[in-house]
């Protein structure tokens, strides 16, 4: 059972493809989903990997590599395997001290005839995500107001930058609109947790079902296509769809710590203080992490496009 957990934040800078596989639909590709929500997620393996491939490349001593094999997991195909202090095969069998969530969606960005387009939450994330920042990372100044949401032709707002006449137009729908003081809490709440400071002027809350129905239908479908390199046209049969979660998009995850695992030898390697404090194991492991995580990371497919660079946000208190 871990010790300590967190919340981490991902604002997506470019459109991010974290896939699913191949399907027989209208999308070729399309991106992970929650089977009971449809909310769209990032698995936590696909995470976990993205988040230790960045710690390995900013690694630049034997001490960072070390800390990265204790608190991510052995791994044999990293330039540390056998060395100290993983020389004995005893010394490589245990599990990594830190564990990940799904990252899954907090904030959608969908097109707003007023102020661009609006960032929209539905009162089911919004409980979720307070309720697991309170009771499992302990959190207690990110609560919320309690926001109801009766209405499917109606949106809650945090400000007016996003009403014109009492009416939001959000993609090709018009909702009747109105500025609620719970809704303007919960904007400055999540503001401050995430660092982005405009969800206070374009938060909007709507319905947990057209919260549904904008993430299913208002993500970004591309088509790609292959040149022929001789002719210069379209290589026949290489037309194909990719589905991506739009740029602003905004995650979040919990990234959780445990004292660390193995064998005594295998833990004393591991390299990380505080001027001051003395911290026991998960601290140290969370500690690590927090100061180790870099403020831009890419996630998902198709890196060499551009696509998946996130802007991340952490609480460490």
């Amino acid at each position: 059972m871990f010790k300590l957990a967190r919340p981490i934040f991902f604002h997506c800078q470019t459109p991010l493809h974290a896939g699913s596989g191949s399907d027989l639909g209208v999308v070729d590709l399309p991106i992970q989903r929650e089977s009971h929500t449809a909310f769209p997620k990032i698995e936590a393996s696909s995470l976990k990997g993205a988040i230790r491939e960045d710690f390995e490349t900013s690694a630049a001593t034997q001490a960072d590599k070390n800390n990265i094999q204790l608190a991510f997991g052995y791994d044999g195909g990293n330039s540390s395997n056998h060395e100290a202090p993983f020389t004995e095969a005893e010394d490589r069998e245990y599990a990594g001290a830190l564990g990940f969530t799904d990252a899954r969606l907090l904030l959608f960005p969908v097109r707003s005839a007023r102020g661009v387009f609006a960032w929209l939450i539905c009162p089911a994330i919004l409980k979720k995500f307070s309720h697991e920042a309170n009771n499992i990372c302990n959190l207690g100044d990110l609560s919320f107001p309690e926001i109801s949401h009766a209405d499917d032709g109606d949106v809650l707002t945090a400000s007016d930058a996003i009403i014109a006449n009492g009416k939001a137009t959000l993609e090709e729908y018009h909702f009747t609109a109105k500025v609620e003081g719970n809704v303007t809490a919960a904007a400055k709440t999540l503001a401050a947790a995430t660092g982005i400071a405009e969800i206070e002027n374009r938060l909007g809350v709507v319905s947990d079902e057209v919260f549904r129905d904008f993430v299913q239908m208002s993500t970004e479908i591309i088509t790609r296509i292959k040149i022929d390199n001789e002719k210069g046209t379209v290589q026949r049969g290489a037309l194909f769809t990719e589905e991506y979660l739009p740029a602003e998009s905004v995650l979040y995850a919990l990234v959780m710590a445990n004292p660390l695992f193995g064998t005594t030898k295998a833990k004393t390697g591991f390299t990380y203080k505080e001027e001051g404090k003395a911290l026991g194991e998960a601290e140290k492991v969370m500690g690590y992490f927090m100061k180790g995580l870099r403020p831009y990371i890419q996630i998902g497919g198709n890196a060499t496009l551009g696509k998946g660079i996130v802007k991340t946000a952490k609480i460490t208190n």
